[in-house]
């Protein structure tokens, strides 16, 4: 399979006809006729790029790239849109949007290939999202922390590292290691989404290591409610006699008893409201530093440093 596709078009015929060219080159292709229904597809299926028509019923593509920007799943995802307009006008405005394309009806099936394969590559090169969670990246990290310091922006970026993760991995195997992880991101992800539209950010520069970043008035709350809630569910991951015995026991490898801590979430925050930083690489010099001040108190903690 050459990629995952998400098309969204309210005319049924150039659906079914562009769905079968691209399926027929070896795409799995998704569809949908209206934009909320996009929206939700292309959270769930996280396509590798999305082929968007601007003129919709309810909500135009306009819109739809706005909202599908605004998401921390979906707000990196390459998107072309399609349109019989071809004015310069509506061209800016759908760029501005946040499409990285723009084809004009009717096109050329070739030139539409080559522009998916194009920008499928650039994406994949350029994000280098988690294999597991399909949050952003080091690349995007970084890029999008510099972008905010170059543009004079002030916020509180956290530093967030899952503590005992490895020996949880250990005794339950990978596969729940993986679901544990799934559901620490999306805890990230709806903490995220109360930030208005457009200033949060969550990547994950690491395996087992998560970035937040947003304005310094939600970031101290964001945190607390993170802990809370972490604390409620992380006992939903462990089987019933690790959760009698309050610790996870296992034998590893050499037959040895190993007795560990359940996970824990510590988050180190920096605020570059007070202090001038330049670059993503002095955040994550400082944010490391004050991440081993909160892992150092041995259980869900946070740490903020201005």
């Amino acid at each position: 399979m050459q990629g995952r596709i998400l098309f969204i078009d309210d005319e049924p015929e150039i659906l079914k006809a562009v769905r079968f060219y691209l399926e027929d080159e070896d795409f799995e292709v998704h569809i949908a006729e209206e934009g909320n229904r996009a929206i939700e597809l292309a959270e769930s299926i996280q396509p590798d790029l999305i082929i968007l028509d601007v003129m919709m019923p309810v909500m135009d593509g306009i819109q739809v790239c706005r909202q599908l920007r605004a998401r921390t799943r979906t707000r990196l995802i390459p998107i072309i849109f399609l349109t019989a307009r071809e004015s310069v006008e509506d061209k800016i405005k759908g760029l501005e949007a946040g499409g990285v394309d723009y084809i004009t009806k009717p096109f050329n099936n070739q030139e539409l290939m080559a522009r998916i394969k194009a920008h499928i590559r650039s994406s994949k090169e350029d994000l280098s999202s988690h294999p597991v969670t399909g949050l952003p990246g080091a690349p995007s990290v970084e890029r999008e922390v510099n972008r905010r310091l170059h543009e004079g922006e002030t916020f509180i970026a956290v530093f967030a590292g899952i503590e005992h993760i490895r020996e949880y991995r250990e005794a339950y195997g990978i596969s729940r290691g993986d679901r544990l992880l799934l559901f620490i991101s999306r805890l990230l992800e709806e903490a995220v989404s109360g930030i208005p539209q457009g200033r949060g950010f969550l990547g994950q520069p690491s395996y087992e290591e998560f970035f937040l970043l947003g304005p310094g008035e939600y970031m101290p709350s964001l945190c607390e409610q993170l802990i809370e809630r972490f604390e409620e569910e992380r006992l939903d991951f462990y089987l019933e006699q690790h959760r009698q015995l309050g610790e996870l026991t296992y034998y590893d490898y050499r037959g040895d008893l190993i007795r560990v801590p359940y996970v824990n979430l510590a988050l180190g925050g920096v605020c570059n409201a007070f202090r001038f930083v330049a670059t993503y690489g002095a955040i994550a010099e400082w944010g490391a530093q004050v991440l081993l001040k909160a892992r150092a108190q041995g259980s869900c903690a946070y740490v903020i440093e201005e």
